[in-house]
C-alpha cells in the first residue's frame, strides 16, 4: 500500500531548496571541462604561427593548399593540421606557389 504524505507549502518549498542545492554541489564536484589539446587559430594567430602574410595566407585557403575551415565568415586553423601541413611541405609534398 502506497504512503500518502501531507505536506505544507512551506516544507515542500524546503525539500525542493534542498534538492536543488545538493544538484548545485554535485555539478560544481565535478570537473571542469578542459581546453582542447588541439587550438584552433584565427586568421592572425594562424599568419604569426606559420610567419605567412596575411594575404597569403588568404591565396593558400582560397585555393585549398592549406587545411583549414569556415566557421560562418571566419577562416579558422587547427594547429594540429597546420603542423602537419608544414611537415608535408618540409619534405617537398605540398604544392605550394
Amino acid at each position: 500500500m502506497k504512503q500518502i504524505i501531507v505536506t505544507t507549502h512551506e516544507e515542500l518549498r524546503e525539500l525542493f531548496h534542498e534538492s536543488i542545492q545538493k544538484f548545485k554541489e554535485g555539478l560544481e564536484a565535478e570537473p571542469q571541462h578542459q581546453a582542447p589539446s588541439d587550438p584552433i587559430f584565427t586568421m592572425d594567430e594562424a599568419t604569426a604561427y606559420l610567419k605567412l602574410s596575411k594575404s597569403t595566407l588568404y591565396g593558400y585557403t582560397s585555393k585549398s593548399i592549406i587545411p583549414h575551415f569556415k566557421q560562418g565568415k571566419r577562416v579558422l586553423f587547427r594547429k594540429s593540421h597546420l603542423d602537419h601541413w608544414l611537415d608535408l611541405k618540409q619534405r617537398g609534398n605540398t604544392t605550394t606557389p
